[in-house]
């Protein structure tokens, strides 16, 4: 089954491919002038006086400007009263959570170009790596699984974005939660993971204490959609593993590998 996702903007989605990079014009300034004339003269009769020919005056011509490109505007970095961590993990490194009750996974980021829009999204996978169905597929449009298990808020204060997941209400049958982010409308506007920064996921215990924290060491300029970190069920119990991968897809082909289908 495919279904549309609401956008915030005008437009949508497609898969068309991330062009190439557009160069800057070249711009060659010329100036064209009339050939001056020298000065002439002509035999005449002795009687009669030398005429000088005057110089025909040089036609001044506009010169043209090269043009100029706007850069956008660096948006002031986002205060946040967030503790500092204590706990941080490495990419690809795995650790156990505490699943006896709900778990809180706080994302957020800087953005460096004005024009980039980031959102986070969860997939919850079945054992063949692919939702359970669409409505598994968790983000600002859809931001309550089936099961009740998995609820999205865009979040008001320090993070940008809230999971809460409740470990006693999620389906057997799924065995993985992806932790994802996106750039709205990436590929149509050209924008990248290089344009931000800072990105990071918290994971929060039922007690509101900052268990673990993973934070990207770099965003990568060839990247326009990323997983930061996933829940998997490891010997019946969850474990969180922080990813830190990404690939260079728009949002239709994201979600197509995890088995969404967008329309």
């Amino acid at each position: 089954m495919a279904f549309d996702i609401p956008m915030r903007k005008s437009g949508t989605l497609d898969s068309r491919s991330l062009a190439d990079k557009q160069g800057f014009m070249n711009i060659r300034q010329s100036l064209d002038r009339n050939s001056l004339n020298n000065d002439s003269f002509r035999k005449i009769p002795q009687q009669t006086p030398l005429v000088h020919t005057q110089p025909s005056p040089m036609r001044a011509q506009s010169v043209s400007q090269p043009a100029t490109v706007p850069v956008p505007a660096k948006p002031p970095k986002k205060q946040r009263n967030i503790p500092a961590g204590n706990v941080f993990l490495q990419k690809g490194q795995k650790v156990p959570v505490d699943d006896s009750s709900v778990m809180k996974i706080a994302l957020g980021w800087d953005i460096l170009d004005v024009r980039c829009e980031p959102d986070a999204s969860a997939f919850m996978l079945g054992a063949d790596g692919k939702v359970l169905g669409d409505e598994w597929f968790i983000f600002y449009g859809q931001n309550v699984s089936p099961d009740g298990s998995v609820k999205y808020f865009a979040s008001q204060t320090d993070d940008d974005a809230i999971m809460y997941v409740d470990f006693r209400k999620i389906n057997p049958a799924v065995q993985r939660i992806v932790f994802s982010m996106t750039i709205y409308e990436a590929v149509e506007k050209r924008l990248n993971f290089g344009m931000t920064e800072n990105v990071y996921a918290r994971i929060i215990d039922s007690r509101n204490n900052e268990a673990f924290r993973f934070q990207l060491d770099e965003c990568y300029s060839n990247v326009t959609a990323m997983v930061l970190g996933e829940l998997y069920r490891y010997k019946g119990n969850w474990k969180f593993n922080a990813v830190g991968s990404g690939v260079v897809r728009d949002l239709a082909g994201f979600c197509a590998m995890y088995g969404v289908n967008l329309i």
